[in-house]
């Protein structure tokens, strides 16, 4: 896991000089500045509470996917409980 993050990492630093050699570091604050624009412009219901708000639907959606999606197949069938089948043989 350390060893994951202190890849990550220096891909990271390696990665930003890149970006700003290319241009590419431009774009990505251009964009930063359109989402805080966005967040923070007037309207009747702040749009930084829309923001919030489509992030837990998407989390609520995603949960009740999850709670209509069948089971799996257990992957140790050694400890699940018998069928109908095991009980026949």
């Amino acid at each position: 896991m350390r060893k994951n993050l202190v890849t990550a990492a220096i891909i990271a630093v390696l990665a930003a000089p890149a970006l700003y050699l290319l241009g590419i570091w431009a774009v990505f604050a251009d964009w930063l500045a359109m989402i805080w624009s966005f967040l923070a412009e007037s309207t009747l219901v702040p749009n930084w509470l829309l923001a919030l708000l489509t992030i837990c639907a998407f989390i609520v959606a995603g949960i009740f996917g999850a709670a209509l999606r069948p089971p799996r197949e257990s992957a140790f069938p050694e400890t699940s409980e018998p069928t109908d089948k095991d009980s026949a043989g």
